[in-house]
């Protein structure tokens, strides 16, 4: 169902969509250069944030609904308080920002742009820690996984590398294909990684034996966002072909699937699992309850 609708006539699309650990509000990314927040409960639309020159690209909150880690195409990745947003912090890029992780655990952050470029950065002071040349083309997926100390990245490229968070060297090459990847996700027990590519497919990636792939089929155009629910046990995917659907990743089956009358450019789902926001090229967001 509809959870906000614009009223505008020709309202701005759009581009990510992020869930605050609390549940209660929602951030997304437009193509207006502004960050959108809403009520999660009655879908009302909050005071907004403005500052960005640019589209923004993804947005992430860090770890309360006060404060709110975004990126975009005016090179920058910011880091705003909503009780002050004077006081917002800039992390200037060479290329225009496209997807971007938190690790409150760390205490660090990383965004990727259009170069293939990956900064990671302290999420205290958005400074630089280290600057990987991860990959020769737009960077569409970043992940840190908290717990084995690793960094994860996607590009148009086709390749999906692991980093060592802690020397920041390169581990290994995951996958290396051709179709572009466009969106990632990594399972919460680190073991694989999941990625929507520009042909439709989902391809999963076993970490540890990289040797060991499989496939998830069904979508007929970009897959352009993918989320994993709280507990590990299913997969979230959306498309340009207009629909959302959920996969077991017990038997890697489809066991829910829904339609959209546009295009989907980010999905998240709840804290505690039961929901699943999406953000649309109409500018709407949509709760869906499925049933599992």
């Amino acid at each position: 169902m509809d959870l906000y609708r614009p009223t505008e006539v020709s309202p701005p699309l759009l581009t990510s969509i992020s869930i605050a650990p609390n549940g209660r509000l929602i951030a997304c990314g437009t193509m207006s250069s502004d960050i959108l927040l809403i009520d999660s409960r009655s879908g009302n639309p909050k005071r907004g944030i403005a500052g960005h020159e640019g589209a923004v690209t993804d947005v992430a909150f860090v770890g309360s609904t006060n404060s709110v880690l975004s990126c975009s195409w005016d090179q920058t990745t910011r880091l705003w308080n909503r009780k002050n947003i004077e006081e917002s912090l800039i992390l200037k890029h060479p290329s225009e920002v496209k997807a971007l992780t938190v690790s409150l655990k760390h205490g660090k952050g990383a965004s990727g742009s259009r170069d293939g470029m990956v900064k990671v950065f302290s999420l205290r002071s958005l400074r630089t820690i280290r600057n990987l040349q991860a990959h020769n083309s737009d960077i569409s997926g970043v992940a840190i996984m908290d717990e084995e100390q690793k960094i994860v990245t996607a590009s148009y490229d086709g390749i999906c590398r692991l980093w060592d968070l802690a020397s920041y060297d390169a581990e290994k090459t995951l996958i290396k294909q051709k179709n572009r990847i466009r969106s990632m996700a990594v399972a919460s027990d680190g073991t694989s990684v999941f990625l929507g590519l520009q042909s439709g497919k989902i391809l999963m990636v076993d970490i540890v034996n990289t040797g060991k792939k499989s496939e998830l089929s069904g979508h007929t155009d970009i897959v352009s966002a993918l989320s994993v629910d709280p507990t590990g046990q299913y997969i979230a995917s959306a498309s340009w072909d207009r629909t959302i659907r959920i996969w077991s990743l017990t038997d890697n089956t489809k066991i829910a699937s829904g339609k959209l009358v546009t295009g989907i450019a980010s999905i998240a789902w709840s804290p505690d699992g039961t929901r699943i926001y999406s953000a649309d090229l109409s500018g709407s967001v949509k709760e869906w309850a499925p049933t599992l």
